[in-house]
């Protein structure tokens, strides 16, 4: 195949800033995110010519996107109207409405506090030392 004409998946998601690194392109390739024309693809060598349709999964965003221009390096934020067009872009409300993505620190799960700790330790004394 003439090299001009086609490029390996993963190097095309990098380059044109779908993803941040090729390492975490691969892995959504070998996960089964993406898709080019309708088929799933989980091989990171499979090759993409211009006018492909790439479906790319990102939680919890949806993207379909074509691609226009092939390339050889990584490209700069405001290039790239020409390397793709985004037919459509969904986020998935499901995700968004059960607040998968917490906005804000105090809502994430982490670090228990001082008072947090107290009541889980009162609550255990109360079960195991009953008996």
């Amino acid at each position: 195949m003439d090299k001009d004409n086609n490029q390996r998946l993963d190097q095309w998601l990098w380059q044109v800033r779908i993803f941040k690194t090729r390492h975490l392109a691969s892995k959504a390739i070998i996960s089964g995110n993406i898709k080019v024309d309708t088929n799933i693809i989980k091989k990171t060598h499979f090759l993409i010519t211009i006018g492909s349709k790439v479906e790319v999964f990102k939680t919890p965003n949806l993207k379909d996107i074509e691609v226009l221009k092939l390339s050889s390096r990584r490209i700069s934020p405001k290039e790239i109207n020409l390397y793709y067009l985004e037919i459509k872009s969904e986020v998935n409300t499901i995700l968004e409405n059960n607040n998968y993505y917490s906005s804000s620190k105090s809502e994430s799960i982490g670090k228990l506090n001082k008072k947090e700790r107290r009541i889980i330790n009162e609550f255990k004394e109360k079960i195991f030392f009953k008996g």
